[in-house]
């Protein structure tokens, strides 16, 4: 299958030694994951090359050049880092990598790609399985040009470094990431890559009408499409989110698609630079541009600057938000305290940083130790996301049934066997949607007679949205219960529920579904 753009042979290259697929096959299993998620993320089929089996693959003893030719003409690039990828004598280094950063970096393209908001990206996508030596990482950030920037999929744990396995996300893991979750990264990632080059290579001639100026691509409603219009017109306020200590990574990473998904625009967006001059350079001008700052501090004080051993890169930071709040214009400075008491003590210069900011609270400054992130993400959007209020032109319904996109094949099915038998109206959450899809469930579930949120593979949405609708619509006083229902397959969303006054959740089959909605709507409204 060729590539979706036109001059390249596949969409995507997977480089990786073949040793880390001889144990458990944890690069097949990885491209199988990933080609998945990518056709529940990306309307486009892409082509992805992955020479699986050495014996039938690209061999040192082949012609090299003129076989490789062709399938590194790709527009994504995934290099899988182990222990043993950097090895800068090995076949994947000299025959993949190596020549892929110079096709790229020649072509028309260009190596990076940059979004319609600012952002850039490379076209190389470093996957990283093991927690690799120190001169692996500056060998690598020298041929990149820039800080290392990984999607991770490492195991953690007292001695223990191997790749993250689906398996895993029913064990404890230190590092903090899921496996499924960094596949939905991953995929993500890839889906921007190729939207953005897209755009760049659309001719000026295929916009053939008037131009509007936002996106009705980001919701899909069977609502009148002027409230579709109405919930558009808003503008993301712009968050800082330092970086943080090594520990605290995952957390941060994970923070990033929270805060997305609560209505912010989230910088920086690139890996914290190593060099401490360009670190600060890079704080100064991303803070700049930002409208409040989120703080996540740990155990662990963090990097300290070379001149100065009592300041940590976690604490120029927040000092130099801390001077932005106290300056009168309105900068808002949130900390979240979130330690692991069970892994690790705090250490006494943390105890005495945490002491120092708890002491000197001022005006547009919040300090916050909830267990979770939701709390400081909705005292953040109670304090700085102001909207105009729009009335929008709801309908009286019995059901108001909402689901992701990655779930809409399953959800159409169950939609069309409820209408049947009850007035449904649907609501198809789009990518880069949340704010539209937000406000226009805040004014439509009070109109339905029963709010369904339904989920499949996107229980890593379901949860954060059902929290927060439910808290705008009233809570335990709301006149509608919220249903949130999802699948036992996969079996990691067994545990994805959500207890709570006026909330019923339930995790049935497939088949179960239809008529779990229905008994449900016959117990609360038709007692």
């Amino acid at each position: 299958m060729p590539s979706i753009l036109t001059g390249f042979e596949y969409d995507i290259f997977i480089s990786y030694r073949h040793n880390d697929n001889k144990y458990d096959r944890w690069v097949s299993e990885f491209v199988h994951n990933l080609s998945v998620e990518l056709v529940a993320t990306l309307k486009d089929k892409l082509s992805i090359y992955f020479d699986e089996n050495p014996g039938d693959g690209i061999r040192e003893t082949h012609n090299v050049d003129k076989s490789l030719a062709g399938k590194l003409n790709s527009i994504i690039f995934i290099p899988i880092i182990s222990n043993t990828y950097c090895d800068t004598t090995s076949f994947a280094w000299q025959h993949e990598f190596l020549p892929f950063k110079s096709i790229a970096s020649r072509s028309a393209l260009g190596m990076d790609v940059t979004f319609p908001n600012g952002n850039v990206a490379s076209r190389i996508l470093p996957i990283r399985i093991h927690e690799i030596e120190e001169e692996d990482t500056r060998l690598l950030e020298r041929e990149l040009s820039g800080a290392l920037r990984t999607i991770d999929f490492n195991y953690k744990s007292s001695g223990v470094n191997r790749p993250l396995r689906p398996k895993d996300d029913t064990f404890e893991n230190q590092a903090g990431t899921l496996y499924r979750n960094q596949i939905n990264k991953v995929a993500n990632a890839v889906k921007d890559i190729v939207q953005g080059l897209k755009k760049t290579n659309a001719p000026a001639h295929v916009l053939t009408g008037p131009v509007r100026s936002f996106s009705m691509a980001s919701i899909s409603a069977s609502v009148p499409e002027s409230i579709r219009y109405a919930v558009t017109n808003d503008t993301r306020p712009v968050v800082y989110l330092a970086w943080t200590s090594f520990e605290l990574k995952a957390k941060r990473e994970e923070m990033v698609i929270i805060l997305q998904k609560a209505g912010f625009n989230v910088v920086p967006s690139i890996d914290c630079p190593s060099d401490e001059s360009t670190f600060q350079e890079r704080v100064l001008d991303s803070m700049s541009r930002a409208k409040c700052s989120l703080h996540i501090l740990g155990n662990e004080f963090g990097r300290r600057f070379e001149a100065d051993e009592t300041l940590s890169f976690p604490a120029f930071q927040f000092e130099e938000a801390r001077k932005r709040s106290e300056s009168g214009s309105g900068f808002q400075t949130f900390v979240w305290f979130s330690p692991d008491n069970a892994r690790s003590e705090l250490k006494p210069a943390q105890a005495a940083f945490i002491n120092h900011i708890r002491n000197n609270i001022t005006k547009d400054m919040v300090f916050s130790n909830s267990i979770g992130p939701m709390q400081i993400v909705e005292d953040m959007r109670s304090m700085t996301v102001q909207k105009e209020a729009v009335l929008l032109d709801t309908k009286d319904t019995d059901i108001f049934f909402i689901f992701n996109q990655q779930d809409e094949q399953d959800a159409q099915i169950i939609t069309d066997l409820i209408s049947h038998v009850y007035p449904i109206e649907i609501m198809n959450i789009m990518p880069d949607g949340e704010d539209e899809y937000r406000e226009l469930s805040k004014q439509q579930i009070p109109k339905s007679r029963l709010a369904v949120i339904y989920f499949k593979y996107a229980a890593d949405w379901a949860l954060p949205f059902v929290k927060q609708i439910w808290k705008q619509v009233g809570g335990a006083s709301s006149p509608t219960p919220i249903m949130l229902i999802g699948e036992d397959d996969p079996r990691t969303n067994i545990a994805r529920t959500f207890k709570a006054p006026k909330v019923v959740s339930s995790i049935v089959s497939k088949q179960e579904v239809p008529e779990e909605v229905k008994r449900v709507y016959i117990k609360v409204i038709e007692p």
